[in-house]
């Protein structure tokens, strides 16, 4: 297995870097999201030679930030996005690296590869280490509790991505079965069945924890160049959802929204799912997450042609016909 990344856990962990990070490798160049810096801005105790607010992924942008920003070392702070655009600017501006992650909802802080958006799709590109990974607790309670909640999406579809790569493998589909990454993929969700009730609260150890599975996930992934592990039918229904209805919500809630309802029809725990969700306090009805049960089933009428449609990998969803018991299943599914 490949090295984890390193990382700084503690409270206040990400204040008063300026001046070591100014020492080490000059002023850095700062890309964040505006909440996150707001809070650390005051304590950062260095000019930066730069502060950019991420606008998003797409390769003409990433290109223009790697070309249009002055010298220095990258620091990112924020959300997946922001982990990202440092990433590809460290990577190709062959920049030292540093990330503050500002929530625990996705691993981008702990993966190598950066997800660029382009007029083809999302292709995954880079190769990026930092130097260090600054994960402070007070940072990730200032976000709202939901968000810090909902954080569990990409550990907890873990769940019935495995289901899938089972289904799929068996049906004669590549990447090919690995023992160790399904079994771990059962262990990590036995991990943060055990976790829920502290992420749900928002204690460090809650936090750490889950932080932790994403950084193995992390290393999984470049171990293995796939993540057929821990992405599958549920990611897929939550693509197929922000495709139909043009909008989404939150990553990890969609993601866990996926995994309520698919690990339903897959026949695969879904009292298991839906006790993960309840003491993790993550939000799942359509009312709290402000979407229409409409809007679902449109997502899982569409489903199946979609999958296909993107040439995703098979899973569940391939072999889908949709009717009345399926769109039951996914409507008890979210019902507690």
């Amino acid at each position: 297995m490949g090295e984890l990344f390193p990382v700084t856990y503690g409270r206040g962990a990400a204040r008063g870097l300026g001046p070591e990070l100014t020492r080490r490798h000059g002023p850095p160049v700062i890309i964040a999201h505006p909440e996150p810096w707001a809070s650390l801005e005051p304590d950062f105790g260095a000019e930066p030679a730069a502060v950019v607010m991420v606008e998003g992924l797409e390769r003409a942008y990433l290109e223009s930030l790697v070309r249009d920003l002055p010298p220095g070392p990258v620091l990112g702070i924020g959300g997946g996005s922001a982990m990202d655009a440092a990433k590809w600017v460290h990577y190709h501006g062959k920049r030292p690296l540093w990330q503050v992650p500002s929530l625990p909802s996705v691993n981008a802080c702990f993966t190598h590869m950066v997800a660029v958006r382009d007029a083809t799709g999302v292709h995954y590109s880079a190769d990026a280490i930092p130097e260090m990974v600054f994960v402070d607790f007070d940072l990730m309670r200032e976000a709202p509790a939901h968000l810090l909640r909902g954080g569990i999406g990409d550990v907890f579809t873990c769940h019935t991505a495995r289901h899938d790569w089972e289904y799929a493998v068996a049906r004669g589909h590549t990447p090919a079965w690995d023992a160790f990454a399904a079994a771990e993929s059962l262990r990590i969700v036995a991990e943060l069945h055990e976790l829920a009730p502290h992420i749900r609260e928002r204690e460090d150890d809650g936090i750490q924890g889950l932080m932790e599975l994403h950084r193995l996930i992390g290393r999984m992934c470049d171990d293995y160049q796939h993540a057929r592990f821990e992405e599958g039918s549920e990611h897929f229904f939550a693509y197929c959802f922000e495709f139909v209805n043009g909008h989404t919500i939150m990553h990890g809630e969609l993601g866990s929204l996926g995994v309520l309802i698919m690990s339903a029809i897959q026949g695969n725990r879904p009292e298991y799912a839906r006790e993960i969700v309840q003491r993790a306090g993550v939000r799942h009805t359509p009312e709290d997450l402000g979407i229409t049960w409409d809007e679902i089933d449109a997502a899982l009428r569409e489903l199946p042609a979609f999958v296909k449609r993107e040439n995703l990998w098979y899973s569940v969803a391939n072999d889908l016909v949709v009717g009345d018991r399926e769109l039951t299943l996914a409507r008890e599914a979210l019902a507690f």
